[in-house]
């Protein structure tokens, strides 16, 4: 009986021991990603868009080197899909994108020049070509409605 006991609260400890662990953790990592954010000077705000002419289907996925986009929609017919670091509201850094030469699109792969991390918040943020064809985030318009950037988030595992 006393090694049933030791068991079930050894169990006990280990249980509350992670759960401590993770509350401790994520207060971490969400301080140290907010702290990185603001070092980057990034204060472009994030919010999903809904009733929209844009839309796009990204779905959880695994962290890696490629994108998966299951289906895109625009308004122009030469819309970039960036896929951007996304840290609560505010957008970080690009990590790749693809230009969408329709206004509708599906089976989308965007290649990354830096891959995604695992339990880490992404977006695809929509871009309009400023006719060159060649993506520049600082000459391409930032695809907005009401203000606030069009961007879908996802998270990869």
């Amino acid at each position: 009986m006393k090694t049933i006991l030791k068991n079930k609260y050894f169990w006990i400890a280990i249980v509350v021991g992670l759960i401590l662990g993770d509350i401790i953790g994520v207060a971490f990592f969400r301080d140290g990603e907010n702290a990185e954010a603001e070092a980057q000077g990034s204060n472009t705000t994030v919010q999903l868009a809904t009733t929209s002419p844009y839309f796009v289907k990204v779905s959880q996925q695994a962290a890696g080197d490629t994108v998966f986009i299951s289906e895109a929609r625009a308004v122009a017919s030469s819309t970039w899909l960036a896929v951007r670091e996304q840290n609560g509201d505010l957008l970080g850094r690009i990590l790749g994108a693809r230009r969408l030469d329709a206004t509708v699109g599906s089976d989308i792969t965007i290649d990354l020049l830096r891959p995604t991390a695992s339990h880490v918040m992404y977006a695809v943020v929509m871009y309009e070509d400023d006719g060159d064809r060649a993506f520049d985030h600082a000459v391409d318009s930032l695809v907005q409605e009401n203000g606030t950037p069009v961007a879908y988030p996802f998270t990869a595992f």
